[in-house]
């Protein structure tokens, strides 16, 4: 069966929110996980027009700045209204605790589920049998970062007879190679390869930038990805501006996608100085082909071929 991520864009606008978009919030469903990249205000409103579930979520801050964390305390008081007890991670650069920790104490809230929050410099920043999720850090701030989602590849059956040879006992090693992870027997490291049958690789690749300039950091970790969701504020002839301001214009996020050979581009946190949108999706296209703009409420479906 061939392995699924589901994207919703619920927010694509610059900081200035627009009649036809929201500001910066990304949905990512991936098996039973629900992601949320950037919390702009009126999150909550489009998570209901969607049909997002406000039950069971991950929100990822890529910064702390006000349009994409505005939409944060009413979504979490939604679910105190709605008396949803389900645990709720939020992961975030350096200061994400005290930031919340201040929002809670202005609006005497006091949430009656749990919160983990997890607080990044780069690196792994979640890990499960379903996906890794790391952050790199990017130059639009100094608290910054990009996400890169990789889903885990899939597991070959379990080959009863290698595992044999191997004398490893039927058990709990032999359940902990399938989870893959490796074991050791009698001082020497066993591999989920020594004892998995192999199988095609069918894992995908999703790297989203929040705000960025033009960064080699983000070229270098989305090397390959099957998409690359980047910031493209300004239209191509607003260079300074961008230079200025730290963020990306459209041949920019274009320039990225090309020389990190991505399958596909789409470009958000659309500002309003993009006077004609056709021009500006000409002018990134080419530079490369496969590039979109992206619409409060596209859905993507990224599939891998097995």
């Amino acid at each position: 069966m061939a392995n699924e991520i589901n994207i919703t864009f619920l927010g694509t606008s610059s900081a200035p929110p627009q009649l036809s978009r929201k500001q910066s919030a990304i949905v990512v469903k991936y098996k039973s996980h629900t992601l949320l990249f950037d919390v702009g205000e009126a999150t909550q409103y489009q998570m209901i027009e969607q049909k997002i579930k406000f039950t069971k979520l991950t929100i990822i801050l890529t910064h702390l700045h006000s349009d994409h964390t505005l939409g944060i305390m009413g979504l979490l008081t939604t679910r105190n209204f709605r008396n949803i007890k389900t645990p709720i991670k939020i992961i975030g650069p350096e200061w994400t605790s005290k930031f919340i920790s201040l929002l809670f104490f202005a609006y005497r809230f006091k949430p009656d589920f749990d919160i983990e929050i997890i607080e990044t410099s780069g690196g792994i920043v979640l890990e499960n049998k379903d996906f890794l999720l790391e952050s790199f850090p990017l130059s639009h701030s100094d608290t910054s970062f990009g996400y890169k989602l990789v889903t885990k590849p899939k597991i070959g059956r379990f080959n009863v007879e290698k595992a044999s040879e191997l004398n490893i006992p039927r058990g709990e090693l032999w359940k902990k190679l399938q989870n893959g992870k490796v074991i050791e027997i009698n001082g020497k490291a066993i591999h989920p390869s020594d004892v998995l049958d192999e199988v095609e690789d069918n894992s995908l690749k999703v790297i989203i930038t929040g705000d960025t300039p033009f960064d080699e950091t983000t070229v270098e970790y989305a090397q390959n990805a099957d998409l690359l969701i980047h910031d493209a504020t300004y239209p191509s002839y607003e260079e300074v501006r961008a230079k200025k301001y730290l963020h990306s214009t459209c041949t920019d996020a274009a320039n990225v996608a090309k020389q990190a050979k991505v399958k596909r581009l789409i470009m958000t946190h659309i500002s309003e100085l993009h006077k004609n949108l056709e021009e500006s999706l000409r002018d990134a296209k080419e530079i490369f082909s496969n590039c979109e703009f992206a619409e409060d409420g596209l859905k993507v479906k990224l599939k891998s071929k097995v």
